[in-house]
């Protein structure tokens, strides 16, 4: 049986981090969550092409940024998924398929991003 909605956007949103942000911030937070949906894919990006153009310092410093910028929003998935493969790569793991992984962290991404939209107030 799959897992219900809510029990499964807890496992990619911290709502709990979102809800202390939007007390801080009140609606100011809607235009940061505006601003990490242009953002996030950017730094996906420059991953991706320090990957294709052999870059690993790039690559790891956008892996790292995504794994910040990813947390500050509350994409708990996506920023666990950005550690662990900062951590393997900071560590020249050899049985990283990184192709794989970078495939895995687009997906993350584009789960947040499907509920940080839904989370937008208009």
């Amino acid at each position: 049986m799959p897992p219900d909605p809510e029990t499964a956007a807890s496992r990619v949103i911290d709502a709990a981090r979102l809800d202390e942000l939007r007390a801080l911030l009140g609606d100011a937070l809607d235009d940061i969550l505006r601003i990490w949906l242009i953002d996030a894919p950017a730094i996906l990006a420059v991953a991706h092409l320090a990957r294709q153009t052999g870059e690993p310092d790039t690559l790891i410093k956008a892996i790292h940024g995504m794994k910040g910028s990813a947390g500050n929003v509350g994409a708990i998935e996506l920023s666990e998924l950005a550690g662990t493969l900062e951590r393997h790569l900071k560590g020249a793991d050899p049985a990283l398929d990184l192709d794989a992984e970078l495939s895995r962290l687009d997906a993350c991404y584009n789960r947040a991003a499907c509920h940080i939209r839904l989370l937008i107030q208009p």
